[in-house]
């Protein structure tokens, strides 16, 4: 056997193969080469346990380091040692099969033992085991979720970060289908085929967020990384998912979101609040908000306002439907139409006669005298507190607070045990409070609501707050102008006092020097125009000397009853012969220009008055004459009517014309002393015309239009006495 073992150890060589021959006592009769040359310090003759190279050993004799666990001869065995002492250095992995010996007889004669150097094939396994701790660490210490799922979309790896998302532990889960965490819809939807079919065209799906069902029937967003596996020949054995819980970050974007809304919503309801002065109005638009599918979806809401006159905390204003069939029609009927809550506040009025005419039925009966507390309003309006009403009961308030109004309860009076009641005020008063609820659809006030609730309270009180300053302001503003105006209108009567005083003094002098030589040339000048008869043009002149000295005479009348006006010498006139009078005096003019002349009255009646009859004359000749310059601009049909009625006791005396009117901006000056708007003139005719009036207890009054012309109508108490008659 040795001789066969040498002639194979020469063929061998230098190939590195381990082989050495023990005996029926375990001792070392023959080694190789190689085994030789890599441990040099094994002989022949040594006992195999004791080579000192094997690993693991135990110490089983005095003196030796390592033991070689001893091969059971008679059979085909195979192990692996480690080893540092081959001529190698470091530690080498060498893998021994051994091979009993037998003679003809069968007798155990030893054992052939056949290494070979695995080192580089251990070391591999050892990375591999390494790696696959790693792997393990990962896969068991990581929060996400980690599945392999095989083609039949069963579960076949579920590590601990899936068992904490989703409560099911390994045993729970493994070996069922994927659908198991999938919620129904998405499962109807097809999202299943549609994740295989990408990751099989792709070969990998990353960042794909979706939903996840719970144990416990919650869901979870998660977002889901898929990837292909292959087995070692490259063929697909299924998927391994990683799936992130993503609800926390869902949830803050969910936040931001919902805050961007709140916030634009608030940037929406100030920007309409901010233009608006009424209060009316700025309640409307804020219930209309509170309600409002672009608002705070409130079903109903309520306002109430604190009444400081009265000490009354008392309902003003409400929105709400009665059924939710009603409030699905006006809702839709707008959202339909208006994307925009500055539409529908334009397009929505409050009807009290209709769809808002039982929420404001409800308001109008909310009156809590302020001196009522502890009162569940005044303890929100007073406190400056948002009080959330569930159930019947104010949520985290331990004292009593009585919701009794006129000995009903707010509860029953709303017809309502969930609500809200939040606060409107400023920074100096308490405004009052809102109410809110969802009686119709029942859906739940969210701390959201609340907030946001409580914002638009926060607006409406900060709005009302404005509209009171702006009416204060206008109020103040109007004060201020009328005081203006009235200092105005002194600084003119001290002007024109200066100027009646001067014309006073003036006058007498006037009086004396003018008005005897002036009267003389009238008189001859009337007497020069009856007496020529053959000279139309002498004629004329005496004419215009009339003339001028009548109007001279009339502005020296105006002169002298300004500057020193005379108290009525009262008897009684016949009105209507004034009138005649009046109209004779001027009908020589009148009929030069070529003006129509018409009297209208009724012949049965006696319209007389107490007054004196030279100032009603003179009053009525400067509005005669008045009519008279004001036909000069008509061509044609210029027509003067003085007429004469008895209305309610009073005798009124209209005298007219068809002329151009008075100009809008010049009605409100037209009895002003010194106004006038002809080139020639003093401007005291309509003035002295209503001193004369008013010194007759009567009243004037003018109405002109461009079209039909200007009339001035006198009314002055009607005298029941028909006797002594008289007429300047």
């Amino acid at each position: 056997l040795q001789n066969t073992l040498n002639l194979l150890d020469r063929f061998i060589g230098d190939y590195p193969v381990f082989m050495y021959l023990t005996d029926a006592d375990d001792s070392i009769v023959w080694l190789n080469r190689y085994f030789s040359k890599e441990f040099p310090e094994i002989k022949t003759g040594q006992p195999s346990q004791c080579l000192n190279i094997l690993e693991p050993c135990e110490a089983v004799c005095e003196g030796c380091e390592k033991a070689d666990p001893v091969d059971t001869p008679g059979a085909f065995s195979r192990t692996i040692y480690s080893s540092n002492k081959t001529a190698t250095p470091g530690t080498s992995y060498l893998e021994f099969f051994s091979f009993p010996v037998y003679n003809r007889e069968k007798q155990n004669l030893g054992t052939l033992r056949v290494g070979f150097d695995v080192t580089q094939s251990e070391e591999m396994k050892d990375q591999l085991r390494a790696k696959e701790k790693r792997y393990r660490a990962i896969v068991e210490g990581t929060s996400d979720a980690i599945i392999f799922i095989d083609h039949e979309n069963l579960i076949r790896e579920w590590n601990a970060g899936a068992e904490e998302i989703f409560g099911y532990s390994t045993d729970e889960i493994v070996g069922q289908s994927i659908e198991k965490i999938m919620p129904a819809e998405l499962i109807e939807m097809g999202e299943l085929t549609y994740l295989n079919s990408e990751v099989r065209r792709r070969g990998v799906l990353k960042k794909y967020e979706t939903q996840r069902r719970c144990k416990d029937g919650k869901l979870v967003y998660v977002d889901i990384s898929r990837n292909e596996v292959y087995d070692e020949d490259g063929d697909s054995i299924g998927v391994s998912e990683i799936l992130k819980d993503i609800h926390a970050r869902k949830d803050l974007e969910f936040e931001l979101l919902r805050t961007i809304l709140e916030l634009s919503k608030l940037n929406e309801l100030n920007e309409i609040l901010y233009r608006i002065h009424d209060e009316l109005d700025i309640m409307r638009i804020t219930l209309i908000a509170i309600t409002a599918g672009q608002g705070l979806r409130f079903n109903r809401a309520f306002i109430l306002l604190a009444d400081q006159e009265n000490k009354v905390l008392k309902g003003h204003l409400a929105i709400g439907p009665s059924d939710e069939d009603e409030a699905n029609r006006i809702w839709t009927e707008l959202n339909h139409e208006h994307h925009y809550l500055r539409d529908i506040v334009q397009i929505y009025k409050i009807d009290l006669n209709g769809a808002d005419k039982k929420v404001n039925e409800i308001v109008g009966q909310i009156s809590v005298p302020m001196d009522s507390s502890p009162h569940i309003l005044l303890e929100a309006m007073e406190r400056r507190r948002v009080i959330r009403v569930k159930e019947g009961k104010a949520m985290g308030i331990t004292d009593p607070l009585s919701m009794v109004i006129d000995d009903r309860s707010l509860l029953e009076l709303l017809n309502s045990r969930d609500f809200v009641i939040v606060p409107i005020f400023t920074k100096k008063e308490q405004l009052g409070v809102i109410i809110a609820d969802n009686c119709i659809n029942n859906r739940e006030i969210s701390g959201e609501d609340v907030e946001g609730l409580r914002l638009f309270a926060s607006l409406a009180g900060s709005a009302l707050e404005n509209a009171r300053l702006y009416s204060a302001l206008a109020e103040r503003i109007n004060e201020l102008q009328s005081a203006y105006k009235q200092l105005e209108e002194s600084q003119e009567q001290l002007l024109r006092a200066e100027r009646l005083a001067a014309i006073g003094e003036m006058s007498a002098k006037v009086a004396h020097e003018i008005r005897n030589p002036l009267v003389s040339i009238g008189g001859f000048a009337r007497i020069i125009e009856r007496k020529i008869l053959d000279d139309p043009k002498l004629k004329q002149y005496a004419g215009i000397i009339r003339e001028q000295v009548e109007n001279l005479e009339n502005i020296l009348n105006n002169l002298l009853g300004t500057a020193n006006p005379r108290p009525p010498e009262k008897r009684t006139v016949d009105v209507k012969q004034l009138l005649e009078q009046v109209g004779h005096t001027m009908s020589h003019v009148i009929e030069q220009k070529n003006i129509a002349l018409n009297f209208a009255w009724s012949p049965d009646e006696q319209h007389t008055i107490l007054g004196d009859p030279k100032m009603l004359y003179q009053a009525l000749l400067n509005l005669i004459k008045n009519a008279v310059d004001a036909l000069e601009a008509r061509e044609n049909e210029a027509e003067i009517s003085l007429q004469s009625q008895i209305e309610n006791g009073q005798v009124v005396i209209s005298i007219a014309d068809n002329g151009p009117g008075i100009p809008p901006d010049q009605m409100n000056k037209i009895f002003e002393k010194f106004f006038t708007t002809k080139s020639q003139g003093t401007g005291l005719g309509l003035s002295v015309v209503q001193e004369i009036v008013n010194s007759h207890r009567g009243t004037i009054s003018v109405e002109s239009d461009p079209q039909s012309g200007t009339v001035f109508r006198l009314l002055f108490p009607l005298n029941p006495e028909l006797s002594n008659v008289l007429t300047p």
